[in-house]
């Protein structure tokens, strides 16, 4: 750990610690995220991905035999020397042996810097690394989100990175995302290095449509139409449609459509629909607009009125595990989705990726990406900062190995590499996102306002005699007080 220098006690408030440690329990739903990037790497790089799967599992023991246990962070050293740099992240799952490898590979370029990393579990993460700021023992760089920085940043928690890697040119804004640029600003300052972009991307079974008489290669393009063919998708066990009168909506083998997960579904959905959560300055709550109404309604219609999508209640079976079981015919899932397709061949085989499908009445277009994030903690020294200005540079410019885990490297210029071109859904994804892409609002009580609109929409989705407009009415009420604080 490098020695901490002169600087102020950072209060970190209770509320926040447990806010972002109830949320950010996962950065995904619970997917496999499984690459081939093991096979194009060295011995020694399949001792690394070992090392990470067995912490993993020895971790997944440990909750089982004490569930109040912290979780074992997952540790691995890089190179050899005395004063390592020490890296924080939350990428535990199996991207997580990818990035072992990316570590790895750096160490061997950078003999000079040796490093420490340790993967923690993001609800744990988030209670860690605010604590460790407030003691004055951070650790040298962080990874986390971009949706995260702008409340990270108003409790004090990292540094601009405008004069340690921007302004002389190390890197450039305009190398990244505009979007996730102006979400990882904060009072005029850019607070982190975006490393990847991730988010929604649409994934659909090419041969339950061709069975359907439908033709994969000629998408719905509007909200009208998609009803249309979910009607024509959706079968239950007898094989009879929603349409016909004795169709079983309690015994559905088909699914034409799922509401996934929610950070993503609900957002993308109400900016389809030309609704939000907040308007553009975050001064007035937008979740009960006509738009915004009409765009959760839409969802609603589909599992209680259409029967073409399943309801969105506790304990329904998983998208991905549908789309296995080719009982699912549109999934909105993530990039990390490439490695589910990779675990599952076959499936992959009748598979075909596009930018999320509209369901709005105009057919308008918008998808949500976030990005993760590599930043500064506040209170590192001259020397961990000028060994994590050199990590930071090294991930985002050789980002196409990161791309093998399913996300999009964050420098548009690694994006277009032939390398990355060559990932189906990681060259989709990137254009997708840089076409019609989108962050979510930058709030420093940004995970509060999150949490009051997944509420919300989750109520008013949980039967079929929810009242829509007035689920999101009492959840506008809780943003807009969250919204008037000083």
């Amino acid at each position: 750990m490098n020695k901490v220098i002169g600087m102020k006690k950072v209060f970190v408030s209770f509320s926040l610690l447990m806010c972002l440690a109830l949320v950010f329990a996962a950065c995904a739903p619970s997917v496999s995220n499984t690459t081939n990037a093991q096979d194009a790497s060295a011995a020694s790089s399949a001792d690394n991905e070992v090392a990470v799967n067995e912490a993993a599992a020895d971790e997944v023991a440990a909750a089982a035999e004490d569930p109040n246990a912290e979780p074992t962070p997952i540790v691995n050293a890089f190179g050899n020397c005395d004063d390592p740099l020490i890296l924080w992240h939350g990428l535990t799952g199996t991207d997580g042996a990818v990035f072992a490898v990316l570590l790895e590979q750096f160490a061997g370029d950078n003999p000079d810097i040796c490093l420490k990393s340790e993967g923690i579990p993001w609800d744990t993460f988030f209670q860690k690394y605010p604590t460790a700021v407030a003691a004055g023992t951070p650790p040298d760089m962080v990874i986390f989100h971009a949706a995260e920085v702008n409340q990270m940043a108003a409790e004090g928690l990292m540094v601009p990175m405008d004069d340690i890697i921007f302004n002389d040119g190390t890197l450039k804004a305009d190398d990244f995302n505009p979007s996730v640029i102006d979400n990882i600003t904060y009072n005029d300052q850019i607070m982190a290095v975006p490393f990847d972009n991730h988010g929604w991307l649409l994934w659909y079974n090419t041969e339950l449509i061709t069975d359907a008489g439908l033709d994969p290669d000629n998408l719905p393009k509007d909200g009208a139409e998609f009803l249309d063919w979910g009607q024509k998708l959706t079968t239950d066990v007898n094989g009879l449609h929603p349409t016909d009168a004795e169709f079983d909506k309690d015994n559905v083998e088909v699914w034409a459509h799922e509401f996934t997960w929610p950070r993503y579904t609900i957002p993308v959905t109400l900016w389809q629909f030309g609704g939000d959560v907040t308007n553009a300055d975050a001064t007035q709550c937008l979740l009960d607009s006509p738009e915004s109404i009409a765009a959760i309604q839409y969802w609603h219609d589909m599992m209680y009125k259409h029967y073409i999508a399943p309801p969105a209640v506790p304990g329904k079976m998983w998208a991905g595990d549908l789309y296995k079981n080719n009982r699912l015919v549109f999934m909105w899932e993530g990039t990390w989705t490439g490695g589910f397709m990779a675990d599952n061949p076959d499936v992959a085989a009748i598979t075909q990726t596009a930018f999320i499908n509209s369901l709005a009445p105009d057919g308008n277009q918008a998808v949500k990406l976030d990005s993760h994030i590599m930043s500064i903690p506040t209170g590192v020294d001259d020397d961990g900062i000028a060994k994590a200005k050199v990590l930071m540079a090294y991930l985002a410019n050789n980002g196409a190995f990161w791309a093998t885990s399913g996300q999009v490297p964050a420098k548009i210029a690694v994006q277009q590499q032939d390398d990355v071109q060559a990932i189906e859904s990681v060259a989709m994804a990137a254009k997708e996102f840089n076409e019609i892409g989108r962050t979510s609002l930058a709030h420093k009580s940004f995970i509060e306002i999150q949490t009051a609109y997944e509420t919300a929409v989750g109520n008013a989705l949980a039967s079929a005699d929810a009242d829509v407009s007035a689920e999101l009415t009492a959840g506008c009420e809780v943003i807009q007080t969250i919204l008037d604080r000083p």
